[in-house]
C-alpha cells in the first residue's frame, strides 16, 4: 500500500515535470524567432476589440497577403498547410508564391490553406492558379490604456500607414510590433 501512494507521488512529479517543459520548450521557441527570426513588413488594416479574458488587442488583415500563385511543378490541394514564399520589396513583404512542399531554400511562411483557384488551369501546367490562405496570425495585443487611443488615432487619422513587423524564422512567424513609418505604434500614441 505504501508503494502505491510512493508510486502515485512519482508519477504526479513526473507529469509536472512534464507540463512545465513543455510549456519552457515554447518559450525558448518563441524566443528563438524573435532574436534570429528575419524581419519583415505586411501592410495592416487595424481593428481595435476587447477581448474580456485576454485583453485588448488589434485585429489585423494584410494587405495582399490572402492570395499568392501556386508554385511551379505543384498540384493544387485545398484545407492543408502550404508554405508561402516571401521576398522584400521596398521594405513590404511580398508573397511570391505559395508551396504544398516545404522550400528548401528562402525565407518561407507556413499558411492555413482554403481553397485554389484552377479555373484557368492548362492540363500541362499549373501557372495561372491562384491558392487563396490565412496567415497563422491576425492579432496583436497592445497595453490595455494605450488600444483604445490607437483605434481613435487610427480611426481620426485615416492617412496613417500601419506595418506589421514580423520575425520569421523556419516557417514559423510571430508579430514583434506595429509600425507607423519607423516608430512603434505603442510609441507613437504616447507622443501624440
Amino acid at each position: 500500500m505504501k508503494w502505491i501512494k510512493q508510486l502515485s507521488w512519482i508519477l504526479f512529479g513526473i507529469l509536472c515535470l512534464t507540463q512545465v517543459s513543455i510549456v519552457g520548450l515554447q518559450i525558448v521557441k518563441y524566443e528563438r524567432i524573435l532574436t534570429k527570426g528575419e524581419i519583415f513588413y505586411f501592410d495592416v488594416l487595424p481593428f481595435d476589440p476587447y477581448d474580456p479574458f485576454r485583453g485588448r488587442y488589434v485585429t489585423l488583415r494584410f494587405k495582399g497577403a490572402s492570395q499568392a500563385p501556386l508554385a511551379q511543378g505543384e498540384e493544387p490541394m485545398e484545407g492543408l498547410r502550404g508554405y508561402a514564399l516571401l521576398e522584400q520589396d521596398k521594405n513590404i513583404t511580398v508573397i511570391k508564391e505559395v508551396s504544398f512542399n516545404k522550400p528548401k531554400r528562402g525565407t518561407f511562411l507556413e499558411v492555413n490553406v482554403y481553397s485554389t483557384d484552377a479555373l484557368y488551369r492548362d492540363t500541362h501546367t499549373t501557372q495561372g492558379i491562384m491558392v487563396h490562405f490565412s496567415l497563422p496570425f491576425d492579432r496583436f495585443y497592445m497595453r490595455e490604456d494605450l488600444a483604445p487611443q490607437a483605434e481613435m488615432l487610427l480611426r481620426a487619422r485615416s492617412g496613417v500607414a500601419i506595418k506589421a513587423k514580423l520575425r520569421v524564422l523556419e516557417g514559423k512567424g510571430i508579430i514583434e510590433d506595429l509600425m507607423v513609418g519607423d516608430v512603434s505604434l505603442s510609441q507613437f500614441i504616447l507622443t501624440q
